[in-house]
């Protein structure tokens, strides 16, 4: 029987916005060769967003977008990522008893939470080598981070029901909502949860 910790790979993590300015040029280039060959067919939608759509969320200052990169033999390469931003929760459809876990004492139908947008480990890693609670961890201390700075309560995912079955749910988040899936992914089903940020 393996150790599963000695499976782990290294990583370090970065924002992307950090690792494109011009002098880190070099792995800027390699970043950006990983992420436009970046492979997770569970997901084509988060294939779709590595490959064409992270420069663009970043430029309009939509989501924020954090890099897991490791060692390579003779470079680096990105095993996952996830990006971090801002929306809107909306209680009006969760129930009363969920929402009064949720809001304690202070009762609103909408407020305004960060949100885990995108999650996704590269199909080159395995979850021994690469759990997704640990890319998720990675994505909370940011939050934490930002919350220091600027308050909030709540953290909002959209997930497949199996990924919140098997992640989000044991790390705290309770289903407040059916969520819309991707187009490339109608059939699938997706839902929205939330968790209190204080909780971690």
């Amino acid at each position: 029987m393996t150790d599963g910790a000695s499976e782990r790979i290294q990583y370090d993590v970065f924002a992307l916005a950090d690792v494109e300015q011009e002098k880190y040029q070099l792995l800027a280039e390699r970043v950006q060769e990983s992420l436009a060959g970046f492979e997770c067919e569970r997901s084509p939608h988060l294939q779709t967003f590595a490959r064409s759509s992270v420069h663009r969320y970043e430029a309009h200052g939509h989501s924020r977008t954090y890099v897991i990169i490791t060692p390579t033999q003779d470079s680096i390469d990105v095993a996952g990522f996830f990006t971090v931003g801002m929306t809107a929760l909306n209680l009006s459809n969760a129930t009363g008893s969920a929402k009064k876990k949720l809001m304690g004492d202070i009762s609103l139908d909408q407020t305004g939470a960060y949100s885990i947008a995108e999650l996704a480990r590269s199909d080159s890693y395995s979850s021994a080598q690469l759990p997704g609670s640990t890319i998720l961890d990675e994505a909370k201390e940011v939050i934490k981070r930002a919350r220091s700075y600027v308050a909030g309560r709540f953290v909002v995912v959209d997930a497949r029901q199996e990924v919140f079955d098997r992640l989000y749910q044991p790390a705290g988040f309770r289903i407040i909502d059916v969520a819309k899936a991707p187009m490339d992914m109608p059939d699938v089903p997706f839902v929205t949860a939330c968790a209190v940020i204080k909780d971690w």
